[in-house]
């Protein structure tokens, strides 16, 4: 009878302890930090990082008004599984928004419309955009650290030449996951 009440008061307590969902800022800095994988505050800081990089650039700048930029292959080679559009987009969508590119697109639906449309054609893109997301971990003790490496290559068409390239690593570390950023 002891035992039983003790189990029913220690699992009265731990139902007790729940935090309840609540919203958060995504540019906050209350989100959950994980140590095993890319967290949407990763994306963001490396989106933020390479954009600035990329729209200051020279190459990018002698280009002229609106070229067109098509997203090549991004690689994927961390150990989690994820979508790489989740940093893509946090570069095209100021790009195409503010009028800096226009975005070559393949989706399925559109091409079967252009076939469907008399005189239609596809721009040349005049870039390239290809990339790679790597990961390193380390551990000392109880202490883990995580980096995650984001490397992107701007390949202008006409001459298969890179023509800007950035990385951003995004480190973390800690023994647990945790909040904060």
């Amino acid at each position: 009878m002891k035992n039983t009440f003790t189990a029913l008061a220690l699992a009265a307590i731990l139902v007790g302890c729940d935090t309840p969902a609540t919203y958060k800022d995504a540019d906050g800095r209350q989100l959950v930090v994980s140590l095993d994988k890319v967290d949407i505050q990763d994306f963001a800081t490396a989106g933020s990082t390479m954009l600035q990089s990329m729209v200051t650039s020279p190459a990018f700048n002698r280009a002229g008004a609106n070229p067109v930029l098509q997203v090549g292959q991004i690689t994927n080679d961390t150990g989690t599984n994820f979508d790489t559009s989740m940093l893509l987009v946090k570069i095209t969508s100021p790009l195409v928004n503010a009028g800096r590119v226009r975005l070559l697109e393949s989706d399925p639906v559109a091409t079967a419309a252009r076939n469907n449309t008399p005189g239609a054609s596809v721009p040349v893109a005049d870039f390239v955009l290809k990339g790679k997301i790597l990961e390193d971990r380390a551990k000392s003790g109880s202490t883990k650290q995580s980096s995650f490496v984001f490397q992107l290559t701007l390949v202008e068409v006409k001459t298969s030449l890179a023509v800007w390239q950035q990385e951003k690593i995004v480190t973390k570390q800690g023994t647990m996951n945790s909040i904060g950023f």
